[in-house]
């Protein structure tokens, strides 16, 4: 089997850990990292000798023919300029989440995906599990009883070290431009979709309403303290915070 030709944009923060996987899956002979994007410069010896390194995705798609899959592991306020861009080409899409910061950018990229025929995939790593599926059977045979309703809590501390990391970290906007960087849109996230999938909402009309309850206790622009109430449209309770 020849081994998959991928990009990855970003490889600082999250994309460090995409590099370490990608070195993972390049020796099982599954992949080869052909480039990578990134306005600073890889830390040395993070990226493979032949592996060329872009400051941006222009550049890289302009020099980097016959692409088969683009990674995106780079700021929220950036996935929807980059994925777009990756969609132009033949090329699949891996876009960490959140996917983007808006529903109408949600939806700009949604026809973008649906135009270009290629796969798009969210950084949401549970919904790979087997558990997830495992879940579904025991639920649709009533082993486990009937489903009243998915609660999902999350405890983690975010320092004052944590929104200093970045310039994006915990803000709603920059430069006129959508971040959002709150807890459900971010670390919160893989609970949220994790527990729509349970829950059986695969797309916006699976989900009669959401309410929200949004605050801060850290000096920052977002949420960092939050709680987020689903009704799915077959009435179906779900609860994040």
């Amino acid at each position: 089997m020849r081994a998959a030709r991928v990009a990855l944009v970003g490889v600082h923060g999250f994309g460090t850990h995409h590099l370490h996987n990608l070195d993972r899956l390049h020796a099982a002979g599954v992949v080869e990292l052909v480039a990578v994007a990134d306005p600073q410069p890889p830390a040395p010896e993070s990226v493979p000798e032949t592996a060329a390194v872009f400051p941006g995705l222009p550049e890289l798609l302009a020099a980097t023919p016959d692409l088969e899959l683009i990674i995106v592991a780079t700021p929220i306020q950036t996935h929807a300029p980059l994925g777009l861009a990756a969609l132009e080409t033949d090329t699949d899409l891996y876009l960490e989440k959140p996917p983007v910061a808006s529903l109408a950018d949600f939806n700009t990229l949604c026809e973008a995906a649906q135009k270009s025929g290629r796969s798009v995939q969210i950084g949401f790593q549970s919904l790979g599990s087997h558990a997830l599926q495992a879940i579904e059977e025991l639920l649709a045979s009533g082993a486990i009883g009937t489903l009243q309703g998915i609660s999902a809590t999350g405890r983690w501390v975010r320092d004052r070290a944590y929104y200093k990391r970045s310039r994006w970290a915990g803000k709603r906007s920059i430069d006129g431009v959508d971040v959002v960087d709150g807890v459900a849109t971010n670390p919160l996230a893989h609970a949220v979709a994790t527990a729509l999938r349970i829950a059986g909402a695969r797309t916006m009309d699976d989900v009669a309403s959401v309410e929200t309850d949004l605050y801060r206790a850290n000096d920052i622009e977002s949420d960092d303290t939050s709680v987020i109430r689903i009704r799915t449209a077959a009435g179906l309770p779900v609860t994040c915070a």
